[in-house]
């Protein structure tokens, strides 16, 4: 028994009780209701701010930021992508661009009002990291979340940063054509509920879904997807989401 209820630490909470897994859930509770106050918005995204002597970022998505579709050619006919491959995508650009090491902790299928967000606590509290890049959502429109609840998902795992004194930037999601046109409306819809989020935090905002429709007032013929996949980017897409992302963590 006293090994059951040994005393531990999860994310700067201590413990006495007999689950981990009740831990856990505690502990996130604790870090939402807090982190209005303790807010990290007006830290830069591109600073040491946990003063260890040097600059760690991480880019927390989906398949999206994992690269799934990366290093295939604009104009190659790919009707469905099945090998997520090596992770790759805006992340190792973002890294070569700035000489910083951005983490990829993109996870390819994942809903973030689901898994999602249990899995950034893991991969966020007791990082070293001084930056959180958020942009996750499409698996989420796959399965019909509704916009309120994506909401309400991203502003708990902004909180969750905030809490840990990260800085925060969050990015809208890329418009899905062709055979997953039928996601664009509710990506639409998210994408509107990250800049609302962006406006009410004062967090920078990237917006890959401003930036694909700009170069691309033809989506379903947009040279930055695996077409007719519409779903994933290619190499010139994934070229697009890092230069973006380069200028947001600028501001």
């Amino acid at each position: 028994m006293p090994a059951f209820w040994d005393l531990f630490t999860f994310g700067g909470c201590k413990f006495t009780i007999p689950s981990i897994r009740m831990a856990r859930l505690l502990c996130i509770t604790l870090l939402i209701v807090l982190a209005p106050f303790l807010s990290a918005s007006a830290q830069s995204p591109l600073a040491d701010n946990n003063g260890d002597g040097s600059i760690e970022i991480i880019a927390f998505g989906d398949s999206i930021t994992y690269g799934v579709g990366d290093g295939i050619a604009p104009g190659t006919y790919v009707e469905q992508i099945t090998d997520a491959g090596a992770p790759r995508g805006y992340p190792l650009r973002l890294s070569e661009r700035l000489n910083v090491a951005v983490l990829n902790a993109g996870k390819p299928g994942e809903e973030l009002v689901t898994a999602g967000v249990y899995r950034f606590v893991d991969v966020v509290v007791g990082s070293t990291a001084d930056t959180v890049i958020i942009k996750e959502g499409v698996n989420d429109a796959v399965h019909l979340t509704p916009t309120g609840d994506f909401s309400d998902a991203m502003q708990r795992i902004i909180n969750v940063a905030y809490a840990e004194g990260k800085a925060v930037v969050i990015a809208t999601l890329a418009p899905p054509t062709q055979i997953h046109e039928s996601l664009e409306p509710l990506t639409f819809a998210y994408s509107a509920s990250v800049r609302a989020l962006a406006l009410l935090n004062s967090l920078p905002l990237v917006d890959i879904e401003a930036t694909f429709y700009s170069a691309c007032p033809v989506l379903s013929m947009c040279s930055y997807y695996n077409l007719p996949e519409g779903l994933h980017p290619n190499t010139l897409g994934y070229d697009a989401i890092a230069t973006a992302m380069e200028a947001g963590l600028s501001q």
